[in-house]
Formats: structure tokens, C-alpha cells, sequence
């Protein structure tokens, strides 16, 4: 059965610029949750975004209604961002072994013991993003491209296969890998994840100002102004949950979902000007 996102594909392509923003608008919240994760930065995030947008947009004949077209959409994504370089900040070269010496060092300084005190929600909330964003570079690519798609957008099976061009069982045993990864160190270190873990966010966040590596007035990736989800509320709910399960919900809360709408005005404007076309028959997967 067609489904409606279909039918506005086929109106895109014969088209409607109706279609076309409304396709945008339904895709691109996947795609930019997608392309942070994997590039750290939201400006790397917001900018990749809009070139994977352009991409679909301009190939839309490409897509043969033989699947979900947001399988499609992020198999797109995803070869894009294989490719893609980060600009806005240096490479992290981090591993989960450097990332438990940085807890370790934290110990030792005593940040733990000195945490902000009353710390605001979205002192939390950034703290909690920028530690959930850096664990995922700690991956390496394949894995980390896999738990994001298998824990934080949960496609299916084979849908993850089909977005990364390999068979059903190694998208599993990529998944599995990567929450194994995260569940251990999360499992050992996270206050956050385990409230009798050591590192707890006011004490790291305080020791990373005190450094200078964060700022309170300018933080990354958390407004004083966003609808955050509340962290000391999640974490009581987390509490109900399996390990598998806390996982999840703090690789989706966190960074919290920003609307891309600038993104989604962009290619907009750009469509309307007519600087790009849907070609006639792509050859980009």
C-alpha cells in the first residue's frame, strides 16, 4: 500500500513545490539527528544537513519505491557522511580508553567533590550532551553510524542493512558491539546512567569551566531557552528502566532535538531560485 509519503514523492517529481517542502520538513529531523551525532558540532550538523537535503532533492527520480523511502533518504545520508570532513572543529581522536583516563583525571583533580552548586537544568542537560556526543566519537565509524541508526533512530534490522550496504547480521553484530561498548563504560562511570557511579555532571561541568573547555553563557549545544527534557525527572524514570533501555534515552534526549528550520528555509529558497533540478536518473546509490 502507498503510503503518504510516497504519494509526495511522486507529486515532487512531477512538480509540486508543496510536495517538495513538506518531504523536506518531514526528513530532515532524522537526518540532522543523524549527521550531529556523527559530526560532534551542530554547525558541522546544520551544514551537512543541508547538503544531504540538496542531494535528495536533486535525485528524487533515484528513489524506486521498492523500500521506506526514509531507509532511502538515510542510506543517502549516511554515504554522505562517510565522506563528509569535520570544519568547524578539530578531529577528535578519542577512544574509550582516553575517555576513562579523563575520568580518571577528573577524580584525582577533585572535581567531583567540588560540583556547582544548584546547578540549572540546562547546566545539566549540556553537560550530559557533551558526554553522550563525545562517547559516540570514541566509536569508530562503522560502529558508531550503526548505534546511531539501531539505538537512536531504531530502524529495523534490515533497514540499518539496506542504509549501510551490508547484510542483516553484520548490522546486529555492529549494534551489539557499539552498546556493548557504551553500555561498559556507562555502566562504570556515569552518575548520570547509575547514581552510584562517580562522575557526576555538576562536578565534571564545574572542572571544565575551571579549565576553560566549557562555557556556561555559551554552551554548544543547549539554550537556557530550549524546552530541555528536565534531567533530574529523566533520570528518576530512567530508574524503571533496563540497561538497554536507559541507553536509548539518553542517546535521544541528549543532545535535545533542535529544529533545523533555517536548514529547511535554505533549501527552499534555494529550489525556488531553481539552482537545482531532480535529474532524470541518479546513479548515487
Amino acid at each position: 500500500m502507498e503510503t503518504k509519503i510516497e504519494t509526495l514523492v511522486k507529486l515532487a517529481v512531477n512538480g509540486s513545490s508543496d510536495a517538495l517542502e513538506t518531504i523536506i520538513k518531514q526528513i530532515q529531523d532524522p537526518i540532522y539527528a543523524l549527521s550531529l551525532r556523527m559530526r560532534f558540532h551542530p554547525e558541522d550538523a546544520q551544514d551537512a544537513t543541508q547538503e544531504i537535503l540538496i542531494k535528495i532533492i536533486t535525485n528524487l527520480t533515484g528513489f524506486r519505491f521498492e523500500g521506506p523511502f526514509l531507509a532511502w533518504v538515510l542510506r543517502i545520508a549516511a554515504n554522505h557522511l562517510k565522506a563528509v570532513r569535520k570544519k568547524k572543529v578539530k578531529r577528535l581522536q578519542l577512544t574509550m580508553k582516553k575517555a576513562q583516563e579523563i575520568i580518571d583525571r577528573a577524580e584525582a583533580k577533585s572535581w567531583f567533590d567540588t560540583p556547582m552548586e544548584a546547578p540549572q537544568p540546562f547546566v545539566e542537560a549540556e553537560m550530559i550532551s557533551a558526554c553522550t556526543q563525545a562517547l559516540l566519537q570514541a566509536l569508530n565509524r562503522a560502529h558508531r553510524i550503526a548505534f546511531i541508526l539501531g539505538t537512536v533512530i531504531e530502524v529495523s534490522g534490515v533497514e540499518g542493512a539496506y542504509i549501510l550496504g551490508i547484510s542483516p547480521a553484520a548490522f546486529r553484530k555492529r549494534l551489539s558491539r557499539a552498546r556493548n561498548q557504551i553500555k561498559d563504560f556507562l555502566r562504570t562511570n556515569c552518575g548520570f546512567f547509575d547514581g552510584a557511579n562517580r562522575c557526576n555532571c555538576a562536578g565534571i561541568f564545574a572542572g571544565h569551566v575551571a579549565q576553560g573547555w566549557m562555557n556556561p553563557e555559551k554552551p554548544l549545544f543547549v539554550s537556557r531557552n530550549d524546552r530541555t527534557e528536565n534531567p533530574t525527572r529523566l533520570r528518576h524514570y530512567m530508574q524503571e528502566l533496563d540497561e538497554l533501555s536507559k541507553i536509548s534515552l539518553m542517546f535521544k534526549s541528549f543532545p535535545p532535538k533542535r529544529s533545523s528550520r533555517y536548514v529547511a528555509s535554505t533549501v527552499k529558497e534555494l529550489v525556488q531560485r531553481k539552482n537545482y533540478r531532480i535529474l532524470t536518473d541518479p546513479q548515487i546509490i
